[in-house]
């Protein structure tokens, strides 16, 4: 039997939900946060994606032997730990002026990332998760 190894990176997105691994468009099992798992196959050509609700990494189309054990990493889109973290910034920094000074407008600043996040879960909902070859 072949197999294909999968680790998922800690990370604060999704971090409490799992994503679920389809082979060849059939489930094949999920992945935690922080987890890796081992999934047996036929050798061969076979079509692995990871899906989170309705977004999903581009299909990575995977070759594979009886000898060999291909490890592929999953996690969030590009950057989602740092933009949480921008996101989280502004959030804090706005409350803690408008306590001390009174100033509203920070919010404003938040503006950019929203409109990122609404980019990712609508027209980039493909390129959510990111598969990866190691």
């Amino acid at each position: 039997m072949a197999t294909i190894s999968i680790q998922r990176r800690k990370e604060y997105i999704n971090g409490a939900r799992s994503y679920k691994i389809l082979i060849d468009g059939q489930k094949a099992g999920t992945i935690a946060n922080g987890e890796t798992r081992q999934f047996n196959t036929t050798a061969g050509q076979h079509t692995v994606t990871a899906k989170i609700d309705w977004c999903s990494s581009p299909d990575m189309v995977v070759n594979t032997d009886d000898t060999t054990i291909k490890t592929l990493t999953v996690s969030g889109f590009k950057n989602s730990n740092r933009m949480m973290r921008i996101a989280g910034g502004i959030i804090a920094l706005h409350f803690t002026l408008k306590l001390a000074f009174n100033i509203d407008d920070l919010v404003y600043l938040l503006f950019p990332v929203f409109i990122f996040y609404v980019y990712i879960l609508s027209f980039g909902r493909k390129k959510y998760v990111m598969l990866t070859e190691i």
